[in-house]
């Protein structure tokens, strides 16, 4: 019907007479410049050595998937060689490698490799093997944001009898936690302390430590002290000798951090973009220069590219898990959200002009459009009638537009539920079946202790827990692989409604914990606590205390626990 309407209104308007028509177009035109002249803005400008590189980091972006895909076949070839024929430190130094790479690629896979660093330790009793694990503990924390945990660990480091190597990598943490202290103290005092701390740490002499990395440490000195031209040109040779690209990457990230405290906005854009570049080709997905990048366009307002970066780096960011660079993504919104409101600010400026303008001609008009208005005046009744009929027509569609998305949600439920059952009514069947078997075997069981030993024996023996625990146990797992198999997804989407310190890992076994269980308790309906207590063989102040506790820990409190029975609709 509203283009049965449209094709009326336009059938009538071909009738006018050309020279009425015209005016009527002049007017349309007008309005039209008004809403597209706000729009208008320049493109920002950019040296032809910063245009080149982000032009590169253009084109790099597009290849991203390859270069992530190249890291994990390295990670990959390095896990296949871990060998447990091999000598203890080999194997040991293997893991750590395979960790090592995983850190600013996927840190879960990283915290997999930590700990079997962690298990060969306990079963060798190797301090070497144990500052290993240590060490690569510590970045696993360092890379969810958990500075405290890390710290606390790099405490528990035993340095005597540390090789080279061990020593370097023992130096590059300690380095770290006390520039991230000193970056995170609020305290005037705290902070100066930490920074004290981290030119002392600069000092010490690293066996072995490489050349392009005392370098590094050194431009860091002369960039604190003001000698921003000298630091450069030490850095800037190191980048033309073509490392590693996580090592070109830190060293433009430095070079980078140099150019800010100089307050040259053009060359710290050439160095981010560079860096960038370096990030993508070495495959990592934890990093710091694209968040930065964006950040300087979107000042720059060029949004195009910032918001392509941006998603970019938010979107490797969250595959990696990397918690550090939550704060980031916050300072990234907060600018985002100025610049943003900096250019309404500006289109309202000019559409205000703009207005004016078309109000000057809008006086003009007015004699012009009043003949036209008189032409138009036989068509209004109709037009209204349409109009009327139009509104009647979309009222009526709203209408069933909302019980159609009342039907499909009713139905979706349905097919859930159904789905839901059908799952269970399997497994019912198997533990029914299961149980019978029991019950004839218990009933055996019961008849020869009683023949062969006595009711004495017999009493003794029924009151054991044992075989209850172990049913209990073999429930448990049927629970928890029944409701997995329905519901794969379900850790990670509770995840998604709790505070990030509250998360649940997944264990390697595939089980649920107690509170995943209650959860999943709640998923299928099951509400009351008494009947959860039941479920879960346990008392009901033990459910409500960890439901309270849950409660406690998610994003929506009120309403946590009825999006929990959504999960999977």
């Amino acid at each position: 019907m509203p283009g049965i309407c449209f094709n009326f209104v336009q059938s009538k308007i071909t009738t006018m007479q050309p020279r009425n028509f015209f005016f009527s177009f002049g007017f349309l035109w007008i309005v039209l410049l008004c809403t597209l002249l706000p729009g208008c803005a320049d493109r920002p400008e950019y040296s032809l050595q910063t245009e080149a590189a982000l032009e590169r980091l253009d084109a790099e972006l597009s290849n991203k998937p390859r270069y992530q895909q190249w890291r994990q076949e390295q990670a990959d070839a390095l896990r296949s060689r871990i060998d447990d024929g091999l000598p203890l430190l080999e194997r040991a130094a293997r893991l750590f490698a395979v960790a090592q790479i995983h850190v600013t690629f996927h840190l879960d896979s990283s915290a997999y490799y930590v700990e079997r660093l962690y298990r060969l330790a306990e079963r060798t009793g190797s301090r070497h093997v144990r500052r290993f694990a240590l060490l690569g503990d510590i970045d696993v924390w360092l890379g969810r944001g958990q500075l405290g945990l890390a710290e606390e660990l790099f405490r528990r480091i035993d340095t005597a009898g540390m090789s080279s190597a061990e020593y370097a990598a023992w130096h590059s943490r300690y380095s770290s936690i006390a520039a991230r202290r000193a970056a995170e103290a609020e305290d005037g005092a705290v902070r100066s302390a930490w920074r004290d701390t981290v030119v002392r740490v600069r000092h010490i002499s690293v066996p072995g430590q490489s050349e392009w990395t005392q370098a590094r440490i050194a431009a860091a000195a002369l960039r604190d002290s003001g000698r921003f031209a000298e630091a450069v040109q030490l850095l800037e040779p190191y980048t033309a000798r073509n490392p590693d690209y996580q090592e070109l990457a830190l060293l433009y990230y430095g070079l980078a951090g140099i150019a800010r405290a100089w307050g040259d906005d053009d060359l710290r854009l050439y160095y981010l973009a560079e860096s960038s570049v370096a990030d993508l080709r070495a495959g990592t997905r934890s990093y710091a220069s694209l968040y930065d990048l964006a950040l300087l366009l979107f000042d720059r307002k060029d949004y195009d590219r910032a918001a392509a970066y941006m998603g970019s780096a938010s979107d490797d960011a969250m595959h990696c898990r990397s918690m550090v660079r939550i704060p980031v993504s916050s300072s990234a919104a907060v600018k985002i959200s100025e610049a943003i409101s900096s250019n309404i600010a500006q289109r309202q400026a000019m559409m205000t002009t703009t207005i004016w303008l078309a109000g000057v001609f809008l006086v003009v008009l007015i004699g012009i459009l009043w003949c036209v208005l008189w032409q138009h005046r036989r068509l209004r009744g109709n037009h209204r009638q349409l109009i009327d009929m139009s509104a009647q027509l979309q009222a009526k569609n709203d209408e069933m537009q909302a019980k159609n998305d009342h039907i499909r949600e009713i139905n979706g439920a349905l097919v859930d539920s159904n789905r839901i059952k059908d799952r269970y009514v399997c497994h019912y069947i198997d533990l029914s079946v299961h149980y019978i078997k029991q019950i004839d075997t218990f009933r055996r069981e019961v008849c020869r202790v009683a023949r062969n030993k006595g009711v004495d024996e017999l009493v003794r023996w029924l009151n054991t827990s044992q075989a209850v625990s172990g049913e209990y146990a073999k429930f448990y797992q049927s629970f928890d692989s029944s409701f997995l198999d329905i519901f794969p997804q379900f850790i990670e989407q509770v995840n998604a409604l709790l505070q990030p310190e509250s998360h649940f890992a997944p264990r390697a076994d595939a089980s649920l914990t107690t509170e995943l269980r209650i959860l999943a308790a709640i998923r299928l309906g099951i509400t009351d606590s008494g009947h959860i207590a039941s479920l879960l063989n346990c008392a009901s102040a033990t459910v409500y205390t960890y439901r309270t506790k849950l409660r406690n820990a998610a994003l929506d409190r009120d309403n946590f626990e009825q999006q929990v029975s959504r999960i999977g609709l």
